[in-house]
């Protein structure tokens, strides 16, 4: 068995014990079935919700607007980048602002963009750039250091162009970069974007998993709610496993 067989195979393990572990406590009627309910019901929860009650199409989404935020983010990203190092005065300044709007979660700036926007699909995307911008930033911004440094005798002693030393040092040599950057930019806007749904509500005709959860709770469907809750982490593990997944790229030489 290889190390990636033995990784999930140990994951399905841990997985089908807390799985029964589960269970087991709630059958034991130590807690409250309306608090800690038997995971066959949330499971048969899960599957109404999926099925009559379009959880699918809430969570589709849901991560549609991170995704949405994190191309913005991304476009946004390059371009200071490009500006940061085409001129000082301005990359001086883009690190004061990633010190001081980097450490802000988007929770806390919700007052005021709701002052500024109102209760709008723009406020919401508004603060999941916020959310996705700044690590987005820092990680290419430390790529393309790390490229300069490294291929700066290289571009000048063989004279490149600008544009065959944008395309073949720095997009190819930073690809690694960019897959950490997405994922630390997915970890980021998924937390507040779900966050921000919950104390937003329905904005628009379309709602999310966090207004979802939000309704759970307040209609005491326990299973629902970890229904979404089990969604969430569903959707966390899908992305974090199977596309921002760590993979052996070939780096520029």
């Amino acid at each position: 068995m290889d190390n990636n067989a033995k990784k999930y195979f140990y994951r399905l393990i841990f997985v089908v014990l807390a799985l029964v572990s589960w269970e087991v406590l709630a059958r034991s009627s130590i807690f409250d079935q309306n608090l800690f309910p038997a995971m066959t019901s949330v499971m048969k929860r899960l599957i109404e919700l999926i099925t009559k009650e379009g959880l699918l199409t809430k969570t589709a989404y849901s991560i549609s607007l991170v995704l949405l935020s994190m191309i913005a983010s991304l476009i946004f990203s390059t371009v200071l980048i490009i500006l940061g190092r085409k001129f000082e005065w301005i990359g001086t300044n883009i690190e004061l602002m990633n010190s001081v709007a980097s450490p802000l979660p988007g929770i806390a700036i919700l007052p005021l963009v709701i002052l500024w926007l109102g209760v709008r699909q723009e406020a919401m995307f508004f603060i999941m750039i916020h959310a996705t911008l700044w690590p987005m930033w820092r990680q290419l911004s430390l790529g393309v250091d790390r490229l300069h440094t490294r291929f700066n005798r290289f571009e000048k002693a063989f004279g490149l162009s600008p544009w065959r030393r944008f395309y073949h040092i720095y997009c190819l040599g930073i690809t690694e970069d960019l897959i950490a950057a997405m994922s630390v930019s997915w970890s980021r806007g998924w937390r507040a974007l779900i966050s921000i749904e919950m104390i937003f509500g329905i904005v628009g005709t379309q709602t999310g998993l966090g207004w979802m959860i939000y309704e759970r709770r307040m209609y005491m469907d326990t299973e629902g709610l970890y229904a979404g809750l089990i969604m969430i982490a569903f959707s966390g593990v899908l992305f974090e496993s199977l596309i921002f997944k760590k993979r052996n790229l070939r780096r520029t030489t």
